[in-house]
């Protein structure tokens, strides 16, 4: 399977590199960005994507640029396409670092995907040495990281995408790997958001960012707020005036014809259409 994609490389400064698989199935890591940065010392990875095939792509892409060794791993949230190829890292020596309300879901979450994925023809080969894998390193509010002469954080601006998003804050390149808080040219996926996640926008919109680095879809400065923003909006509009959920589905990709990705537009009724926040 990893013969078959292609890993796409933009650096974004000279130690920090974007790499990407692009697409939306789960053969390309359904688009995710994987942020590298160099250190004095170490680099740091955010989101190694889905498994160890794309995991080692992004190892030689990082060796190629003569970055140092991967030593530290941050891990935005539990979904599988951020989360899974750390373990190719944390087997080679890398610390994984996660907020404390993704390990439960990592372990209830992740086995069973990787065994449904494995029986499925077109993915076995992908997910043959997948293994789960659980952060060494957790935290709650914030986390520094010293990668020899450069600081990163790690923040927790409360759930949106799902209960324990980080975004990477690093201040040296006026950059934020914000995760799934933020998708560009892709529909959000609502399936395990919170009520919160408008509130977390306010909190990203906050940071001294010049460049925001999304979960899926190109970096960008302060606008790919905005234009999340505009697709929740845009969510909570046609969901309230739909009949039903395949109404707001196709809506949904009416008003975004051009956005990847639009299995996940079913996820929108549920969750404008819950009355209660999904959790504190």
């Amino acid at each position: 399977m990893a013969g078959e994609v292609a890993l796409r490389e933009t650096a974004l400064s000279e130690r920090l590199l974007l790499l990407t698989l692009g697409g939306e199935t789960p053969g390309t890591s359904y688009g995710a960005n994987c942020l590298a940065f160099a250190g004095g010392e170490a680099t740091l990875l955010v989101d190694p994507l889905i498994a160890p095939a794309h995991a080692r792509l992004v190892e030689e892409a990082v060796a190629r640029r003569g970055f140092p060794p991967v030593r530290q791993v941050v891990v935005t949230h539990h979904h599988t396409d951020h989360a899974l190829g750390a373990g190719w890292f944390a087997s080679r020596g890398a610390r994984v670092v996660a907020h404390g309300r993704c390990a439960p879901l990592m372990a209830a979450q992740h086995p069973a995907m990787v065994r449904e994925r494995r029986r499925q023809p077109d993915l076995a080969a992908l997910f043959a040495d997948a293994e789960p894998h659980l952060p060494a390193v957790t935290f709650e509010d914030r986390l520094t990281l010293d990668l020899g002469g450069a600081a990163v954080e790690v923040l927790h601006l409360g759930p949106g995408h799902s209960p324990g998003d980080a975004v990477v804050w690093l201040p040296s390149e006026g950059t934020a790997a914000t995760g799934d808080h933020l998708f560009s040219g892709y529909h959000f996926n609502y399936e395990e958001a919170d009520r919160g996640l408008l509130s977390a926008l306010d909190r990203l919109e906050a940071l001294p960012a010049r460049r925001l680095v999304p979960g899926h879809g190109p970096a960008g400065g302060p606008e790919r707020i905005a234009e999340q923003r505009r697709y929740h909006e845009t969510a909570r509009r046609l969901v309230a005036a739909a009949p039903d959920a395949e109404a707001a589905g196709r809506a949904l990709l009416a008003a975004f014809p051009e956005y990847l990705l639009p299995v996940a537009v079913g996820t929108a009724w549920p969750f404008w259409r819950s009355p209660e926040p999904r959790s504190p």
